[in-house]
């Protein structure tokens, strides 16, 4: 009887351990379970602050190559908003660093640019806005005077206005324009415009009987690489002039 009540007691025991280890087995893997219901809950409902995301109109990666730097990324989203911005002054700023660095080659940064020259020619120079075209070509061309294209629409800016001036008979400004523009390089509407100023100055010479002055013009604008029907012009009036 009393080897009974012991072997019982020893089932009892084995029993309430067992239960015991499924108790705490059970509790334990609830536990897991509940913490990553709580993360997904935080993440869900976190949202990123608004101070954060840079309001640009032009994002960074917006036609912009896979290999570009970082400080390209960063200086190509500002020279973006100054042609967005028409900032004339900003945008010469910006170009010059294009150039310096020798970024000017890759393609979004001379899009850039062709963009605000489009722009600049079609809004001034064809409409005939002669003062804004030179004040916005020069304020770039003043900046970045190896590029081209605002190069250029300074010089046919500047012949416009000595034309201008050559055909209302100011031939003291249409050279000063001209002058300028040889002054930038060489170009052929600089050397046009100047010959015809000397050749139209020859000829007021040989009509007034001042040779000398006549052959004085004619040796200074001679050695300039004209048009041909220019060169023409100038090779009959100095036969003329028996030089």
């Amino acid at each position: 009887m009393q080897n009974k009540q012991k072997y019982i007691s020893f089932i009892v025991v084995i029993l309430l351990i067992v239960a015991g280890v499924f108790f705490f087995r059970s509790k334990n893997a609830v536990a897991p379970t509940d913490n990553i219901d709580s993360i997904k809950t935080e993440i869900i409902d976190t949202q990123i602050p608004e101070n954060i995301i840079e309001n640009t109109e032009i994002p960074v990666t917006d036609n912009t190559s896979s290999n570009m730097t970082k400080e390209q990324e960063t200086l190509l989203i500002k020279l973006r908003k100054s042609v967005n911005d028409r900032d004339f002054e900003t945008f010469a700023s910006l170009l010059q660093e294009v150039y310096k660095n020798q970024w000017n080659d890759i393609k979004e940064f001379t899009e850039a640019e062709s963009n605000m020259y489009v722009y600049a020619t079609n809004t001034y120079w064809v409409k005939g806005d002669l003062a804004n075209s030179l004040r916005v070509s020069t304020v770039v061309y003043s900046k970045v005077s190896g590029g081209w294209r605002f190069r250029y629409l300074r010089i046919v800016t500047l012949e416009k206005y000595g034309r201008n001036a050559f055909n209302a008979g100011d031939l003291t400004t249409a050279e000063n324009y001209a002058n300028q523009i040889l002054q930038m390089m060489y170009r052929i509407e600089g050397a046009n415009l100047l010959a015809d100023i000397y050749i139209s100055k020859i000829q007021t010479n040989i009509k007034n009987g001042d040779i000398a002055m006549a052959q004085q013009n004619l040796i200074f604008i001679w050695d300039y690489e004209v048009s041909q029907d220019r060169r023409e012009t100038l090779r009959n009036l100095k036969t003329q002039l028996g030089l």
